[in-house]
């Protein structure tokens, strides 16, 4: 195992916690590396008070197509630059979904939408696979977690986005 020479910065100037980054498991790890172009976790949470923005993230699972099943992840009310991050990690803008049969489609008004992403698997999916992508879903989940001035309690599974008050 060779060592670093020096511990890896953010675009911030702050640098990885070596010793959070080693108790991650290997998808939180990428997500990191990935992200470390951009602001440190610490400095995107208060970026996100700055603009008094407060994210919140929906974990549904949702059939996508007759026989298609998706875990699907939906962050409300994201600012740059914790955008820019998911971006990177392969959300997209989209509309908020309504329920578990119907997925959000395409933004039409873009301050309802929110980032979304998907894990797909056919109904017939071995248990142990789906309990698999359960597993790198919680790890993401942790990752994210990071990310919001609320931690894991911006976290709601089962639980769909809701319209913003007018």
């Amino acid at each position: 195992m060779q060592l670093l020479n020096s511990v890896p910065v953010y675009h911030c100037g702050h640098a990885i916690p070596v010793e959070t980054f080693e108790l991650m498991d290997d998808h939180a790890q990428t997500l990191s590396w990935s992200a470390i172009k951009f602001a440190c976790p610490q400095c995107c949470r208060e970026a996100l008070a700055t603009l008094e923005l407060n994210p919140q993230v929906y974990v549904n699972l949702q059939q996508i197509r007759p026989g298609m099943a998706a875990f699907v992840i939906e962050v409300q009310d994201v600012a740059s630059p914790l955008a820019d991050i998911l971006a990177l990690s392969a959300y997209v803008r989209r509309a908020a979904s309504s329920d578990e049969l119907h997925p959000g489609g395409d933004v039409f008004d873009l301050s309802l939408a929110v980032w979304r992403k998907e894990y797909w698997f056919a109904n017939e999916t071995e248990p142990m696979h789906v309990v698999a992508l359960l597993r790198h879903l919680k790890q993401e989940m942790r990752w994210l977690a990071a990310y919001l001035r609320g931690g894991e309690q911006q976290i709601h599974f089962a639980d769909f986005a809701h319209p913003y008050a007018e």
